[in-house]
């Protein structure tokens, strides 16, 4: 009987997971920080949000239950999304969407 070798692990570079638990707390209060202004992207609290999980794209996605492909396309500046989509993302922080005062 011919012995199996096992194939080799795909090897991914998950720069994510190398922040330090600092690094994670400060992204955290960033986050904190940043949600109440009004200049404040969505793209970019969002890609925060994920950071601050330690998770990669598709794990974040998969964590909120939204398809891997929504979330890189916010985080790439595109919000041709549903709300509901934006509103799983946002859950696990304990945010919703809501509306501010725009900058005069």
């Amino acid at each position: 009987m011919a012995e199996r070798t096992a194939k080799p692990k795909k090897i991914l570079k998950r720069v994510h997971r190398k922040l330090s638990k600092e690094e994670v707390d400060a992204l955290r209060r960033d986050l904190s920080e940043t949600v109440p202004v009004a200049h404040a992207t969505i793209p970019q609290l969002v890609r925060t949000m994920r950071l601050a999980t330690r998770r990669s794209q598709d794990e974040y996605a998969k964590l909120c239950g939204v398809a891997p492909r929504v979330l890189k396309r916010i985080e790439a500046g595109d919000l041709h999304v549903q709300v509901e989509s934006l509103e799983k993302l946002l859950k696990p922080f304990g945010y919703a969407i809501g509306l501010v005062r725009a900058e005069s």
